[in-house]
């Protein structure tokens, strides 16, 4: 197995705690949170409404779509959890901030 299909872990704060999750490099980064139980908040599922928007602390992610964000946002470190798929080993978010 390579480290390019090893799942990565996603470390994500939100409502003052912080959860760690294993995440598959193949999925979604809300949908892992929402089949882990963690409610995250989100709309339209498809990049268009940024209500899933979270603050990338560390790592790297890769957005299929985005049809919200704007290049300062990004600069901010802003991704749309449900578009983004992990490119790094660990990716750290926050939604508290």
């Amino acid at each position: 197995m390579t480290t390019a299909d090893q799942p990565a872990t996603a470390i994500v704060h939100l409502d003052g705690q912080a959860h760690t999750v294993s995440w598959p490099r193949d999925e979604i980064l809300l949908d892992v949170l929402l089949e882990q139980g963690i409610e995250a908040p989100y709309s339209c599922r498809e990049g268009h409404c940024g209500a899933c928007a979270v603050t990338k602390l560390s790592g790297e992610v890769e957005m299929e779509t985005n049809d919200v964000l704007e290049s300062d946002d990004l600069a901010e470190g802003l991704i749309l959890a449900c578009q983004s798929r992990p490119v790094s080993e660990s990716v750290e978010v926050s939604y508290d901030v």
